[in-house]
């Protein structure tokens, strides 16, 4: 136990250096995809559907609410475990004469053939919008994924994902100056200043990159990653004016640990660092944007639960800055519902946390082998 506290401790000190702001959603880790490319196929099943939708409101008066939405579907193919260090059955019976292997006279022998199981392929979809009636500037944003995962040994994980996105935004100042760059979904630049009434429109296509590492015993479970976006700098000023304005990359890392508390719970603590500059410096404009932002809480989780409905709840906070409830529905092995509130805390001090969020995700799983609670010290897959 000593130890274990002892891990938690250092994950969550390990955050403590972060400052400034990130304007997307609260529940990150509903939306994989977002933030890490490899993770796409990377969770218990054969293929899931998520949806992640968040309603932002603003200190801003004239802007009041920004609206995200995000859906992702991702599958596997080809040959995987169904949990932490177990092996899909896969036995070929055979007789000897058909294996070439010399019989004995009256006797019949049996050749089971279970090849070892290297690793599969994961790819997905994944489409995410923000947007408002009153807000200047909506953006829609569509990936494709596509991931390869590895077995390194018995309960040894590592994956590595490349993802191509096409982005598009449409930019109205004649709605007004109702902006806020905390909750607004960022990729396109948006002038400072008085608004002069222009409109604008701008696409681009994005690259980008990531890879985790994890592993599996029954006391603890950890799974570290990092990822880069933005990998050629694509120009995105949607009035097409400054040419110098162009996304810098987007920076991720995230840590699992997963520690074995007794038998009746256990727990996942999570941490989630991002650090984007929206664009380069600009001489014209005079302005950048560089957003860090810091996720870490615990989630307890019911071992073994014996109902078909498993309620587990968590706490997170955003660089120390915000207080975030968290619940999580399981129903079965179909679908998981989550919901979270975002409060800031002293938003009068620190300008960039004022913003509340609230959030609920849905995901749908098909062929799901188990119930998150089920077999809990022996998963790999906590997405």
């Amino acid at each position: 136990m000593k130890n274990q506290k002892f891990l938690i401790a250092l994950f969550l000190i390990s955050c403590q250096l972060t400052f400034g702001q990130n304007a997307r959603f609260s529940q990150i880790w509903s939306a994989p995809m977002q933030f890490n490319p490899s993770l796409t196929g990377r969770f218990d099943g054969k293929m899931r559907l998520s949806t992640l939708y968040s309603s932002q409101l603003s200190h801003n008066p004239d802007l009041v609410r920004m609206l995200h939405q995000n859906i992702s579907l991702d599958g596997k193919f080809g040959k995987y475990k169904t949990a932490g260090d177990q092996e899909v059955p896969n036995f070929n019976i055979v007789d000897a004469v058909s294996s070439g292997k010399p019989v004995k006279e009256g006797k019949d022998e049996i050749v089971i053939n279970n090849p070892k199981l290297h690793g599969y392929w994961g790819a997905g979809l994944n489409y995410y919008h923000y947007g408002y009636e009153k807000s200047p500037i909506n953006a829609t944003f569509f990936s494709l994924s596509l991931a390869r995962h590895f077995y390194n040994g018995r309960n040894k994980f590592f994956g590595f994902g490349i993802q191509g996105t096409y982005a598009s935004s449409n930019v109205d100042q004649t709605k007004g100056l109702a902006y806020d760059k905390e909750i607004s979904g960022g990729g396109f630049r948006y002038p400072k200043g008085q608004p002069n009434n222009l409109t604008g429109n701008k696409s681009y296509v994005d690259f980008n990159g990531g890879a985790y590492y994890s592993m599996v015993t029954e006391p603890v479970m950890f799974e570290i990653g990092g990822a880069m976006y933005h990998l050629f700098y694509p120009k995105n000023d949607p009035f097409n004016k400054d040419n110098e304005s162009k996304l810098r990359h987007r920076v991720t890392a995230h840590s699992m640990l997963r520690l074995k508390l007794n038998n009746n719970f256990g727990i996942i603590q999570r941490n989630i660092y991002w650090q984007e500059g929206m664009y380069l410096r600009s001489k014209n404009f005079k302005d950048s944007l560089e957003i860090v932002a810091f996720w870490s809480g615990l989630e307890f989780y019911k071992v073994n639960p014996g109902k078909k409905l498993n309620l587990n709840f968590g706490f997170y906070t955003r660089s120390f800055r915000t207080l975030m409830p968290y619940l999580n529905l399981n129903i079965g092995n179909t679908a998981t519902l989550r919901y979270s509130y975002e409060q800031p805390i002293n938003s009068a001090k620190y300008n960039a946390y004022n913003a509340k969020r609230s959030e609920i995700s849905l995901m749908l799983s098909y062929k799901r082998n188990t119930k998150p609670g089920t077999r809990f010290y022996q998963k790999a897959n906590f997405w």
